[in-house]
C-alpha cells in the first residue's frame, strides 16, 4: 500500500534521537515523522536500533539526547502510561498477555487511553461501551470465536491479533507494531496484514518494525531504513529498498 506522502503535520517526530549504553552508541541520532492516516515502515539490518528506537520512543528506555513530538508536544521521556494516555500505544514483537484473562477482559483492561479508570462493570456488564467496543474490536479481528478463552491458550498468530485489537480500543493518535508478523503461522500472516490494512483505512496511524520485506512493501506508504543506530535512507518503499546503500548494508553488495 504506497501512496503519495502529504504535508500534512506529523502525528509523530523524532528529532536526533540518541541513546548510550556504557559508552556503546545504540541510536546516534535518529530523525523519522509519522503523518495522519500513515503507515511508515522502519527496517534495518540486525543491530541497526529499531528496538532501541521504539523503545526511547515509548519510555522504555530513557533517551540519551533527542527529542520526541506528539503532534506539537514534546513527549521525550514521559512515562509508557503516561504516553497511552496521550495516545501512543505499542505492539510488542513477543505479544504481551494476561494469559488467565479472557481475550474479551484482555481488550477491555487496554482501555487506558481515557481520563477515568475503567470500571468493574466493563468486564461484566455486556451493555458496557467499553465491552461492547471490546466485543466489535475482537469480532473486526476475527478472533471472535475465542472471545471467552483464556489469552494464554491462544497460538502466537492470535495473541498478535489480539493485541492489535488491544492498541486501539482507546482511538489512540498512533500505534507502533514491533514485528507483526514474527513467529506467525503462515495461514495467519494474510489476516494480520488485512486487518492492519483495514483499520489504517479506518483512520488508524502505524509505525511499523518488519522484517519481513514483502510485508513492508504490502503495507509501507513510506519507509525508513537504519544502520549503526542511525538514518541511512528512506523514501517510497520499493525505492529506498533497491537504494545501493540498503543493498549493501543487508548483503555487502
Amino acid at each position: 500500500m504506497t501512496t503519495e506522502r502529504t504535508e500534512t503535520d506529523p502525528v509523530l517526530r523524532v528529532r536526533d534521537l540518541r541513546k548510550h549504553f556504557d559508552g556503546i552508541v545504540a541510536l546516534d541520532g535518529v530523525d523519522l515523522e509519522v503523518r495522519d492516516g500513515e503507515i511508515v515502515g522502519l527496517i534495518g539490518p540486525n543491530g541497526a536500533g529499531k528496538s532501541t528506537t521504539f523503545n526511547c520512543i515509548m519510555g522504555d528506555l530513557p533517551a540519551t539526547d533527542g527529542s520526541v513530538y506528539l503532534r506539537e508536544e514534546n513527549v521525550t521521556d514521559k512515562r509508557t502510561s503516561a504516553l497511552v494516555n496521550e495516545g501512543i500505544t505499542r505492539a510488542y514483537q513477543i505479544p504481551r498477555v494476561f494469559p488467565d484473562l479472557t481475550v474479551h477482559e484482555n481488550v477491555v483492561i487496554n482501555m487506558r487511553h481515557r481520563t477515568e479508570p475503567v470500571l468493574p462493570t466493563a468486564f461484566t456488564s455486556p451493555k458496557s461501551d467499553v465491552s461492547e467496543r471490546a466485543h466489535e474490536l475482537i469480532e473486526f479481528v476475527g478472533i471472535d470465536h475465542l472471545r471467552h478463552e483464556p489469552a494464554g491458550d491462544l497460538s502466537t498468530g492470535q495473541k498478535k491479533l489480539l493485541n492489535i485489537a488491544a492498541t486501539i480500543i482507546g482511538d489512540p493518535e498512533i500505534v507502533l507494531l514491533d514485528e507483526p508478523t514474527a513467529g506467525v503461522n503462515p495461514g495467519l500472516i494474510e489476516t494480520i496484514i488485512d486487518t492492519i490494512d483495514e483499520l489504517n483505512s479506518n483512520g488508524t496511524t502505524y509505525l511499523i518494525v518488519e522484517h519481513n520485506m514483502d510485508v513492508v512493501k504490502q503495507l509501507s506508504d513510506h519507509l525508513y531504513v537504519l544502520a549503526n543506530g542511525t538514518n541511512l535512507v528512506q523514501g517510497p518503499p520499493q525505492e529506498a529498498l533497491d537504494d545501493p546503500q540498503v543493498l549493501n548494508a543487508y548483503f555487502g553488495e
